[in-house]
């Protein structure tokens, strides 16, 4: 456990980890005056949750099972989370294999909806959250996801690592700013794939993909742009889209333009950097998740790379871990690295930052840890780490109940 010392006092703030050791586990963050954290509740979950989608108001949890080993489909269960942070399952069911990913969706027509990943499925399938006799909106997500639609993908041939690029490999599904498409890194076909939603019923229908460097291997992404009307961005809003690359270990920025009487929108790339800014790539290195923290920075994780830092926080000197790259988002698209900061251990799989934008949950898989980390979110600079908790299995998600 580590403390540190914070002004506030407020009720604690749940966070939901998953882990391949199939649970859920809920940790309550208190603030004030020192940040503590605690195991709130552990639920069962199934098929190794490899991905966690929250809707806090709605008091809705969907967890995806990638359903890995002998098993041959993945799974989607959901759960009402209580106010203290226990779980209790509402339904489960089957789904392709792999599903790594998910974002909820809507449409115009008032559908809610949520889309998945299957990384080992080499699909995307898409589930109703819309009861079909229930007008109540409020009720959307009250009741079983129903299956809408699976669009599967087919490799013509291995990429140029055979290994990761055997058949295709979506990764992650996400929403672009105006709602109305989904974009998918596709790590084994080297390509970024996106899909027009239908506003009447949801369906999902193939835009162009646009290829990327062979064997780069995208693996996840973040569109970034102005504060969103839900209209088509105009010629002068700038609309980029950041994909990081886990098998060269790099981020490239696309513009995105949207064409003015409507239809998929087009990529341009800007620039491609190294996830470690000026630093050497370490052999072996995997990065893996990307995010925004305010409206100008970006927070990369990087796996399987130890690197040596001094740490005063720890007292020891200096500590062996993973890394976050931090990287100043500039007007252009273009990125400026600023530092790398330690992850607090092994395997940076998942992070997410609060809405405040001053803290960090990083979730590390090899370490069966969560360390929340405390940033400045004026400039972007991580400060400390201010809590951890140890014993969670192989960390996949961990995401704030805010």
């Amino acid at each position: 456990m580590v403390a540190s010392t914070n002004s506030s006092s407020a009720a604690a703030i749940n966070l939901y980890v998953s882990s391949y050791e199939n649970k859920i586990t809920t940790l309550a963050l208190s603030r004030g005056p020192s940040y503590k954290l605690d195991v709130a509740s552990t639920t069962d979950s199934a098929c190794n949750p490899g991905w966690l989608v929250i809707d806090s108001e709605a008091r809705s949890l969907y967890c995806i099972g990638e359903g890995l080993g002998t098993s041959t489909q993945g799974a989607l269960s959901t759960f009402r989370a209580s106010g203290d942070g226990r779980l209790v399952r509402t339904s489960h069911g089957a789904t392709p294999l792999g599903g790594c990913s998910g974002v909820f969706f809507s449409t115009e027509a008032g559908g809610l909806f949520l889309a998945i990943a299957h990384y080992q499925g080499s699909a995307i399938s898409t589930w109703s959250l819309n009861h079909p006799t229930d007008n109540d909106v409020t009720k959307y997500k009250s009741y079983t996801p129903i299956l809408l639609q699976t669009i599967d993908f087919v490799l013509a041939r291995p990429g140029p690592n055979p290994i990761r690029q055997e058949k295709c490999h979506p990764h992650q599904v996400i929403l672009d700013p105006t709602g109305k498409f989904i974009s998918c890194p596709d790590l084994g076909a080297d390509m970024v794939r996106t899909f027009a939603i239908s506003q009447i019923n949801g369906m999902l229908k193939e835009c162009p993909a646009f290829g990327v460097t062979p064997g780069a291997g995208p693996r996840h992404a973040v569109f970034v742009s102005p504060p969103s009307s839900g209209e088509a961005p105009t010629a002068d809003e700038s609309v980029v889209l950041y994909v990081v690359f886990e098998l060269t270990n790099t981020i490239t920025s696309y513009k995105a333009t949207y064409p003015p009487n409507g239809g998929c929108p087009t990529f341009k790339e800007i620039e491609t950097s190294s996830t470690f800014g000026n630093n050497p790539i370490p052999i072996g290195a995997a990065a893996a998740e990307i995010s925004v923290a305010g409206s100008d920075v970006m927070i990369i994780s990087n796996r399987n790379s130890p690197l040596s830092f001094s740490s005063s926080s720890s007292g020891s000197g200096a500590v062996m871990s993973d890394s976050l790259s931090i990287f100043r988002l500039c007007r252009n698209g273009a990125l400026r690295f600023i530092e790398l900061y330690p992850a607090g251990g092994s395997f940076p799989r998942h992070f997410s930052v609060n809405k405040a934008g001053d803290l960090v949950a990083v979730g590390l898989q090899m370490s069966g840890r969560v360390v929340i980390l405390r940033r400045d979110a004026e400039n972007g600079q991580v400060l400390e780490p201010v809590a951890e908790m140890d014993g969670l299995g192989e960390v996949t998600c961990v995401v704030w109940d805010e």
